[in-house]
């Protein structure tokens, strides 16, 4: 059987096409082609939150249209699929960051069970699987939930996302993370509020650092 899947690999060797437009061939094998690829600004950049429980934060690529429009797709239109494009834009920014030499763990930002019950997934969780997968670095799958329903946090002015998210973010099984240096994985970034909520429930259960990563931000800076 090996033998002649070797054979029909090599008549008919896989092409990887591009998850965001499905019409082109993608190229270095990272399902984004030439075409889309021109539409994704580069940013691999830090940003300034001045947050007490993050070590560091950073975002890889602007928050232009057609991010915007491909994060919406990927959060409310069950295209699931593109974890992967965007776990691949990801890890260029954790390699050109050094991260990956830093951390000892990777998490996500959790959502209440009754969202992702409705979702069909959590987009942050498939993000920092595919992460920590490539990078053979461990996730935390069990160690950080959201205990509280809130109100959609684009809908809420800085101080109002505070308040809706206070005591939102519980931490289990301590003993797993504690002392270590964490890479925390969101889809994007508007105030911070989110990552620095989860961040104060890990440092306070004895994380030792956090790094926040996000695909974008649209904060204006």
């Amino acid at each position: 059987m090996e033998f002649v899947k070797s054979i029909k690999e090599f008549l008919f060797p896989q092409k990887y096409i591009c998850l965001f437009c499905k019409d082109n061939i993608a190229i270095d094998n990272d399902y984004i082609c030439a075409s889309c690829r021109g539409l994704v600004e580069f940013a691999n950049r830090e940003i300034d939150l001045n947050l007490p429980n993050l070590e560091k934060v950073y975002y890889s690529v602007l928050y232009n249209r057609f991010i915007r429009e491909k994060i919406h797709s990927f959060k409310f239109e069950g295209k699931s699929y593109l974890y992967k494009p965007f776990g691949e834009i990801l890890l260029s920014t954790i390699m050109d960051k050094g991260l990956d030499k830093r951390i000892d763990a990777i998490i996500y930002v959790p959502i209440h069970r009754r969202k992702e019950a409705f979702r069909g997934y959590n987009q942050s969780q498939l993000l920092g699987e595919y992460v920590s997968k490539e990078l053979n670095i461990p996730i935390l799958k069990k160690h950080l939930f959201k205990v509280k329903w809130t109100k959609d946090q684009n809908k809420l002015g800085r101080i109002e996302r505070q308040k809706n998210l206070k005591g939102s973010f519980k931490t289990n099984n301590i003993m797993e993370f504690k002392g270590k240096e964490i890479l925390l994985i969101d889809d994007i970034i508007t105030t911070g509020t989110t990552l620095e909520e989860c961040s104060k429930s890990l440092i306070e259960s004895g994380a030792k650092r956090i790094y926040g990563l996000a695909l974008t931000s649209s904060m204006k800076l």
